[in-house]
């Protein structure tokens, strides 16, 4: 890759778009790569209208890529928008979003909308507002906001289209062990239990049988405390339970859920990685990655089922990929 960049999105061709991020210099950038199984390596793409660290990548039903928020040149949170056609390899304005806000998440629903939730505003603060935007009117618009304030939180999509919400911060030293889930239905949030243990960024992935896994994090709004425990959510009792722990406490790791239904977790200590059996809930070591990955790397299944994890080092490793053959 080119810059060290923070999102990946899995174009309907097979091809991954990876957008912003930052350069050997620090600067943020608005270059955009696309990454080819077929050929296995990286090609320049279109670059969007504005720099961007850390937007959503949203794939839509039509195949474009919408591009919303992140920081600027300045590292503030933006509320401007984009849209990535792949077949012309070219970005064009879109929204912009009701809402400046970077580190956010963004969901794509059975209706076609996308749903953009949390994160932090151009002022640094915590949100708990959320947006929907429409494909077709090219517009973002309120739905109903969170409970609570958060960024920093994980996220997964549930098998019946619904979003839950857990963990994150940062309105002061407390970090939040509750969840929430959203429903497309009646655009809003309800209460959904609480974790165990209070995570910031932990990996979030929802599982074959429709539970989702939570595992890793910071355990702390101080100072860094990786966290190595794991647990489960069931969405039809609305109940978490603590599961074995991963063999090394990660923050930034990755989680994929391989096409045989075990999952990925990859990075956030350095450069080890591990698979989850959900069936048997133990972890087994996988062995060292080719680079470091201590910081937020991305992860995307391949339609062959390899999976790509690029980034989350420093130095060289930062701009790094590599690819986990299961």
């Amino acid at each position: 890759m080119q810059a060290e960049r923070l999102n990946a999105a899995l174009l309907q061709d097979g091809r991954v778009l990876m957008v912003g991020g930052s350069d050997a210099s620090g600067a943020v950038v608005a270059t955009a790569e696309l990454y080819d199984p077929k050929a296995g390596a990286f090609f320049n793409t279109g670059s969007m209208k504005s720099p961007r660290l850390d937007p959503t990548t949203t794939v839509l039903k039509d195949g474009r890529v919408l591009v919303a928020g992140g920081q600027d040149g300045s590292s503030v949170a933006q509320a401007s928008a984009e849209l990535y056609d792949p077949i012309n390899g070219t970005f064009a304005p879109t929204g912009p979003m009701t809402t400046a806000r970077s580190g956010a998440r963004a969901f794509l629903l059975p209706g076609g909308s996308v749903l953009v939730v949390g994160g932090h505003d151009a002022a640094g603060g915590p949100l708990a507002s959320a947006e929907l935007y429409d494909p077709k009117s090219g517009k973002f618009g309120a739905t109903g906001s969170m409970m609570q304030l958060r960024d920093g939180f994980g996220a997964a999509e549930l098998a019946d289209g619904r979003v839950l919400v857990v963990g994150g911060c940062c309105t002061g030293p407390s970090l939040l062990t509750s969840a929430e889930i959203y429903d497309p239905g009646s655009g809003a949030f309800q209460t959904a239990g609480s974790m165990a243990t209070a995570r910031v960024a932990p990996a979030a992935v929802t599982l074959r049988d429709g539970r989702v896994l939570l595992a890793g994090g910071d355990g702390s709004a101080i100072a860094e405390k990786p966290l190595a425990s794991a647990e489960i959510f069931d969405p039809k009792t609305l109940a978490f339970t603590t599961i074995g722990s991963m063999s090394a406490p990660r923050v930034g790791d990755t989680a994929t859920r391989l096409l045989d239904g075990r999952v990925l977790l990859a990075g956030g200590d350095g450069g080890s990685a591990e698979i989850l059996d959900p069936t048997t809930g133990k972890f087994q070591s996988v062995g060292e990655m080719k680079a470091s990955r201590t910081g937020p790397a991305t992860a995307t299944l391949l339609l062959d089922g390899r999976v790509l994890i690029a980034g989350g080092g420093s130095g060289s490793d930062a701009t790094s990929a590599e690819i986990f053959l299961p």
